[in-house]
C-alpha cells in the first residue's frame, strides 16, 4: 500500500475588502490627477470620480484647501504656476497639457473672463459684418475637459460678463452688466436662456473689476465717475465710492458701505478683491502705504479691519511714482508661506508679511489674470 504524504492545501488569499464609504473618504482628499488615474482601474470608480456629490465633496475638502494656481496665456506658451512655486529662482515653467484651446488660442477662445471653484470661462468674439458672432464656453484645466460653445448675451459682447456660482441651487452662473446702463442679465447653465433681473442701483461704466464670494458678484462702484479717467481718483469724494454686491440666489442688488478708517481719497482707484474667503479693500494711502482691509464676515459692515499696512519702501516701488507703479491688485494669499501675491501692470510682488521682506517674480502675466484651485468640476 503506497501511503502518499498529505499536502496541505493552501488556499488563495482572500480579496481585501475597502467599504465604499471609506473609499471616498480617501479619494475626497487626493489630488486631482490621483483621482483620475483611479477611474481606469473600474467603472465603479470612473461612476463615483463623475459623481456631482462626490465632486462637491472634493472640492470642499481638497480643492479648498490648496494654494490657488495662476494662469497667463500668451502667444507663445501657457502656464500654471502655484504661489509656492512663483518664489522659486528661477521659476519653473509649467506647460499645460495638449489641449485645442492652447494650439488655435485666437482661433476659437481669445478672451478669460474669469473662474469659479476650478472651471475657467472662456470667451470668443468675431468683429465683421454677417461673420460677427460671440459665444463662450467652460474648460477645466486640471481633467482638460472643454465644453460646447453657449450663446453670449447680444449686449455689448464680452465686455463687463463675469462668471459665478450659487451654492444654494448648486448653479453656476453667468452674469452680464450692460455697460453704461443698470441692465444686468444672467444665464444659468443648463438653461441656456439669458434673461433680464433686477437692476442695478447705478449704471455700470466700462471695464468693472468683480469678485466672487458667499453666492454673489461684488463690485465697486464709483458715482458720476467718467469713463475717460480709468485709474485717477482726482475730484472725487468718500462718498462716491460704493460697493454694490449681487446675490445670484435671490437675483437682487445690496450697497455695503466701506472700511470706516477709509476716510481719504487715495491717489489712484481702490480695488475688491477676495483673499482667503474673505472680501478685501484695498487702497494707496499717501503714496507712502499700501492698505488692506478684510470683512471678517461677509455682509456684516461692522466686521471691517484692517488686515495689512505696507510701506511701499518694503515693496521696493517707492520711487517716482505714478498711476501704475502704485495700481497694486492683491490676487491670493499663502498663509503656509506668509505670502502674499499682488500685482501691477509692471511687477507681481511676493511680499512675505512674517520678514517684511518683498520679491518680484519674473514671470508676466496680464494685469488681473485669474487663479483657481484645481478641482474635479466640469460642463459638457
Amino acid at each position: 500500500m503506497n501511503h502518499q504524504s498529505k499536502r496541505p492545501l493552501i488556499m488563495p488569499p482572500s480579496p481585501i475588502f475597502i467599504p465604499h464609504d471609506l473609499i471616498v473618504e480617501v479619494f475626497s482628499f487626493l489630488p486631482v490627477k490621483s483621482v483620475i488615474r483611479f477611474t481606469c482601474m473600474s467603472r465603479k470608480f470612473h461612476s463615483l470620480v463623475s459623481d456631482p456629490t462626490f465632486v462637491n465633496l472634493h472640492l470642499h475638502r481638497y480643492s479648498r484647501n490648496q494654494d490657488a494656481s495662476l494662469i497667463y496665456p500668451s502667444q507663445s506658451d501657457n502656464a500654471t504656476f502655484t504661489v509656492f512655486r512663483l518664489s522659486e529662482n528661477p521659476p519653473p515653467r509649467l506647460t499645460l497639457p495638449n489641449h485645442p484651446y492652447y494650439h488655435h488660442k485666437y482661433k476659437h477662445c481669445f478672451y478669460i473672463v474669469g473662474s469659479c471653484n476650478g472651471l475657467l470661462c472662456l470667451g470668443h468674439h468675431v468683429f465683421g459684418g454677417s461673420k460677427a458672432e460671440t459665444w463662450i464656453r467652460f474648460w477645466n484645466p486640471a481633467t482638460r475637459i472643454l465644453s460646447g460653445k453657449l450663446p453670449a448675451s447680444g449686449d455689448a459682447g464680452l465686455y463687463n460678463l463675469t462668471f459665478g456660482y450659487d451654492s444654494s441651487t448648486d448653479t453656476y452662473m453667468l452674469v452680464h452688466f450692460i455697460p453704461d446702463r443698470t441692465e444686468v442679465k444672467v444665464l444659468k447653465l443648463g438653461d441656456n436662456v439669458w434673461k433680464n433681473i433686477q437692476n442695478s442701483p447705478i449704471w455700470h461704466p466700462f471695464p468693472l473689476h468683480f469678485v466672487n464670494l458667499s453666492g454673489s458678484v461684488i463690485w465697486l462702484a464709483i458715482r458720476n465717475y467718467p469713463s475717460s479717467r480709468p485709474y485717477n481718483c482726482k475730484n472725487i469724494t468718500i462718498q462716491q465710492f460704493w460697493v454694490i454686491s449681487l446675490d445670484l440666489g435671490a437675483e437682487t442688488h445690496t450697497r455695503l458701505s466701506l472700511p470706516q478708517g477709509f476716510i481719504e481719497v487715495p491717489f489712484v482707484l481702490p480695488y475688491l478683491s477676495v483673499l482667503k474667503d474673505s472680501l478685501c479693500f484695498s487702497h494707496d494711502f499717501r503714496k507712502t502705504h499700501f492698505i488692506i482691509w478684510k470683512m471678517k464676515e461677509f455682509g456684516v459692515e461692522e466686521s471691517w479691519t484692517q488686515f495689512f499696512k505696507i510701506r511701499y519702501h518694503d515693496l521696493q516701488i517707492y520711487d517716482n511714482f505714478c498711476n501704475w507703479q502704485i495700481r497694486l491688485l492683491p490676487l491670493c494669499i499663502s498663509e503656509k508661506r506668509n505670502t502674499l501675491l499682488m500685482t501691477n501692470p509692471n511687477t507681481k510682488i511676493l511680499y512675505n508679511w512674517r520678514y517684511n521682506k518683498a520679491e518680484s517674480t519674473n514671470i508676466l502675466w496680464s494685469f488681473g489674470s485669474p487663479y483657481y484651485n484645481e478641482s474635479l468640476v466640469s460642463y459638457r
